[in-house]
């Protein structure tokens, strides 16, 4: 009789452990994310800055993490990891930069989306979150530019991607992409616009880099760049990086945070 008692309580204490081991996985689907970045045309072709500076791009390096795609419901898929990324790959007509792509994923509406910038820990720019190069010509001059970044910040899209398609609705068995869009004519400004609008008013301009350029040189850390007087402006601009294709993200937990007026 002992025997059959012990043998029922360890049958239901296994029966138990197994329920709790099944409620504490993640829900699996059969669809699949696909989770991009992209720089747009700014960066895979360049562009004539606010200061008539014609400013072309080798590397944009960003430091993706954990990009995470939600709906309001509960539903979330999040691409576990850092991802540093180069925008300027790929010519004038390339896709949009596959960053990964989560798999078994249930079906549901995944519009929004929200990603961390944050520094490498590791490779050639440790310690850096966005690393710029490229080559910059104003009539006789010309500079070859590395501007590193430091800055850490949250980006959380809640809106969803704005854009000539809709993005993050995933059908059973389905596919869908999610995309991180990065504007950085917000920090350049764009000589194609008025010269009122918020993107040249609100920008630094290449000058503003320039200012520390040496024999045609210039190879600039964030910390260097906390001297000049138009700085607040700079992390201003970092405010309104991250989008999802035009629609806009809220951004949070930013380092230079008490630079922002």
């Amino acid at each position: 009789m002992k025997k059959q008692i012990f043998l029922s309580i360890l049958l239901i204490a296994s029966l138990f452990i197994f329920s709790a081991s099944s409620c504490s996985k993640a829900p699996q689907g059969s669809g699949t994310i696909i989770f991009t970045a992209n720089g747009e045309d700014f960066v895979r072709e360049g562009f004539v800055e606010k200061n008539g500076w014609h400013v072309s791009f080798d590397k944009v390096y960003v430091n993706i993490v954990n990009p995470t795609a939600y709906n309001s419901e509960g539903l979330k898929s999040i691409l576990k990891g850092a991802f540093f990324t180069d925008l300027a790959e790929g010519d004038k007509d390339a896709d949009p930069i596959v960053v990964g792509k989560n798999e078994k994923v249930p079906h549901g509406n995944y519009q929004s989306l929200k990603f961390s910038i944050k520094r490498a820990k590791s490779g050639e720019f440790k310690g850096y979150s966005i690393v710029i190069t490229g080559t910059a010509k104003k009539g006789e001059e010309t500079v070859n530019f590395t501007i590193k970044l430091d800055e850490e910040i949250d980006f959380d899209g809640k809106e969803g991607f704005v854009g000539d398609e809709v993005k993050g609705l995933l059908a059973e068995n389905g596919e869908t992409t999610v995309e991180m869009t990065f504007h950085f004519d917000h920090i350049f400004g764009d000589r194609e616009a008025a010269a009122d609008s918020h993107i040249n008013t609100g920008s630094v301009g290449f000058d503003f880099f320039n200012a520390y350029t040496k024999d045609g040189v210039l190879d600039i850390s964030q910390d260097k760049l906390k001297e000049d007087a138009d700085y607040p402006k700079l992390v201003k601009t970092f405010t309104s990086l991250g989008h999802l294709g035009e629609g806009h993200c809220e951004a949070s937990n930013m380092t230079s945070a008490s630079y922002l007026k």
